[in-house]
């Protein structure tokens, strides 16, 4: 069913109209000075990860855990779809 919102778009479904229409906006007006990591950067530090922190993470998990830590940045994560093997992970690099 066209609309249904998968288990990532679901939540953006359930908010408000107006919120809604926020958040899509946030998301498609990004602002001219978000940059992209590169694979090459991002790539060896998952691989070094397997071992340690990253082992038990999926793939998006890895990418967001090995970009948090190129960037030296918190991952904020939404209330209600907390991953707790990311968490965790996160918990090992302080």
């Amino acid at each position: 069913m066209r609309g249904a919102g998968g288990s990532l778009s679901r939540p953006l479904l359930t908010l408000p109209p107006e919120r809604r229409q926020q958040a899509l906006r946030s998301v498609l007006e990004l602002p001219v000075n978000v940059d992209l990591l590169s694979w090459k950067v991002v790539a060896p530090i998952m691989a070094n990860q397997l071992d340690g922190p990253g082992r038990p993470l999926n793939l998006l998990s890895r990418e967001a855990l090995a970009a948090a830590t190129v960037l030296h940045a918190e991952v904020i994560m939404a209330s209600g779809n907390e991953n707790r093997l990311l968490r965790r992970a996160l918990n090992l690099l302080d």
